[in-house]
């Protein structure tokens, strides 16, 4: 899994590619928690190169979510493809968490 982060207003977006499996799963929260700045009111993770995404991997966007939520940050995905795609509307994460079919969907929404 490869991380890299950019800001647009007070918005950070995280692009995600590659795989999220368990060993990687605890440094998605890790880096865009860490990556967060004060004045931040949301973060996009885009997803549009993430190839993978297990169980353990929705498990850390659910515990991201709530450590976001607890700071007053909303939380936003972008882009899911295919397998991704799948396990989002299949696991319901999409009802835990709002999915954008594009960043500029997902920016549209966040950026205040």
């Amino acid at each position: 899994m490869n991380v890299t982060t950019e800001r647009y207003d007070n918005v950070l977006v995280a692009r995600v590619s590659g795989r999220i499996e368990p060993a990687s799963a605890q440094a998605l929260e890790t880096t865009v928690t860490g990556a967060l700045k004060n004045g931040d009111g949301a973060v996009v993770l885009d997803f549009e190169e993430l190839a993978y995404i297990g169980n353990v991997g929705v498990r850390a966007l659910r515990i991201t979510a709530r450590v976001l939520r607890d700071r007053g940050v909303r939380l936003a995905v972008c882009a899911p493809q295919g397998v991704v795609a799948a396990v989002f509307s299949g696991g319901g994460v999409d009802r835990l968490i709002a999915v954008y079919p594009t960043r500029a969907a997902a920016l549209a929404v966040l950026s205040d």
